[in-house]
């Protein structure tokens, strides 16, 4: 099959592009580079794939959904506190470029669109393990751009017929993880930080818990949901392990995989947006309890559906996967 795959040069798109090239299809990497890196695009010392330098927001994107069969809409502005300073942008790229992708995959007959929504869309949701049927009211921008790109994949499906899952991400970790970023996910800020031999910045020294899922559990997800028979109506997700670790937690195995013995920095959870000074200049500043709210939030996942439907169950060991991160982290950075 011809398959697009919008955020191509990043994290989850260039893994999940390797493994569809390897499968024999035909694989276009569609990505403007913003978060991509052309290192993600190389596999066994050779470029795969067809990689095409574009932005989601692009009004020709009809003439690259020709012939293709099911697009995986990857591409998105994902930092918390990056959609909270600009969330004109955010919207742009999270709601109107998923619209855009939408309707050149609806006007080129496109099998199937299988979007990357996120398991923040939770946020407010008072629950053990979040399942996809519970009620979502998110208030921080990310999340708010998400549920209504959400709703966006509703309206195609109802209206046009169009067969669209949408997957709801928890914490995806894994190699090729940026680790270069102003905010890196957790597992690879603090994997950076400790190749480089500095005591990282933490927040979080409580017990709370969230749900971590290896890319290659993911790929195994995603190459699942391509495959599938049936028809999906915007149907929701979850992409989740079920299992939840505390940062504590998550630190020990990381000193573990370096052997290294640095303690890191814990600090006031309040002040964990602090290097994105906007939100706290001029009028109305951001609510600090808010922020303390986010950085102590459980957020663990119920992966009943995925397993039913699609015979998945998360299989990477979570000392294994932390390995895996920090070893990645050590050869890109050396």
């Amino acid at each position: 099959m011809k398959i697009l795959i919008t955020g191509g040069a990043g994290f989850i798109g260039s893994q999940l592009g390797k493994h569809l090239h390897r499968a024999g299809h035909e694989v276009v990497l569609f990505d403007n580079m913003s978060f991509g890196h052309l290192d993600n695009l190389i596999l066994e010392g050779a470029p795969f794939g067809q990689l095409v330098c574009k932005d989601v927001r692009d009004r020709d994107l009809l003439s690259d959904m020709k012939g293709v069969n099911t697009v995986f809409h990857l591409a998105g502005i994902a930092a918390l506190p990056v959609c909270q300073q600009d969330p004109s942008e955010a919207y742009d790229v999270n709601v109107a470029g998923v619209a855009n992708v939408l309707e050149a995959a609806r006007r080129a007959g496109v099998r199937r669109v299988i979007f990357s929504s996120t398991s923040a869309v939770y946020e407010k949701t008072k629950a053990e393990r979040f399942s996809e049927a519970d009620p979502i009211s998110p208030d921080l921008v990310y999340a708010c751009t998400k549920a209504a790109a959400e709703q966006l994949c509703d309206a195609f499906a109802v209206n046009y017929g169009m067969d669209i899952v949408v997957c709801r991400f928890f914490n995806v970790y894994g190699p090729h993880q940026d680790v270069t970023r102003t905010s890196p996910p957790f597992t690879s800020y603090v994997a950076r930080e400790l190749v480089m031999g500095r005591s990282p910045n933490l927040f979080n020294n409580s017990d709370a818990r969230r749900d971590y899922v290896h890319s290659d559990d993911v790929v195994d997800l995603l190459s699942r949901m391509l495959q599938a028979e049936g028809h999906f109506a915007a149907e929701r997700f979850n992409v989740c392990s079920g299992q939840g670790h505390s940062v504590p937690e998550l630190y020990t195995l990381f000193l573990e995989a370096s052997g290294k013995k640095i303690e890191p920095i814990y600090n006031d959870p309040r002040s964990y947006w602090d290097r994105y000074p906007a939100l706290f200049e001029q009028g109305m500043p951001l609510s600090r309890e808010r922020i303390t709210e986010e950085v102590f939030k459980n957020a663990i996942g119920n992966p009943d559906k995925s397993s039913q439907r699609f015979g998945w169950k998360a299989r990477r060991n979570i000392r294994e996967g932390i390995a895996s991160v920090y070893d990645d982290a050590k050869r890109r950075l050396s």
